[in-house]
């Protein structure tokens, strides 16, 4: 799920990214690895729907996979959700955004069916698609599924 935002006067990416319950690294990747943002300029950005994640703040010391350990999440998954890559830092006062408990949680590959999706989550189309404003089956698109959701 996209959007599309035009930049205002003292935006920075990293303000953008605050307010829409993304990363910079995403902003970047989304706009074909964005330089300097200008004022008047349009960009995509990720929804972010806050009621399917929370947001983890880095301590020191802490890892990607660390994270990834203590939430129960695959690691290529917490990345692609976070738009952060294998070799990428992360810092002390981070925000990651992690999937709420009983959130299951795909990233789309290539070659990805509907079919294929449903068979990983377990779930019908239907249910998946009230949970899923958009399923476009790029490559790297996050799909979400929660039992609790569905009722």
């Amino acid at each position: 799920m996209y959007k599309v935002y035009q930049v205002q006067a003292g935006d920075t990416l990293e303000n953008i990214a605050l307010k829409n319950n993304t990363t910079e690294n995403e902003i970047r990747r989304l706009n074909n690895n964005l330089g300097n943002i200008r004022i008047g300029q349009y960009i995509v950005l990720p929804v972010v729907t806050q009621s399917l994640y929370d947001t983890y703040i880095v301590k020191q010391g802490d890892s990607m996979y660390a994270i990834a350990r203590r939430y129960n999440i695959d690691l290529d998954d917490l990345l692609a959700i976070n738009g952060i890559g294998r070799n990428d830092f992360i810092y002390p006062n981070q925000q990651i955004l992690v999937p709420r408990r009983n959130m299951n949680i795909y990233v789309t590959k290539t070659n990805d069916t509907l079919q294929s999706v449903m068979n990983k989550l377990q779930v019908t189309s239907d249910d998946l698609i009230k949970q899923n404003e958009k399923i476009m089956l790029l490559p790297d698109q996050v799909i979400v599924y929660s039992e609790e959701g569905n009722s």
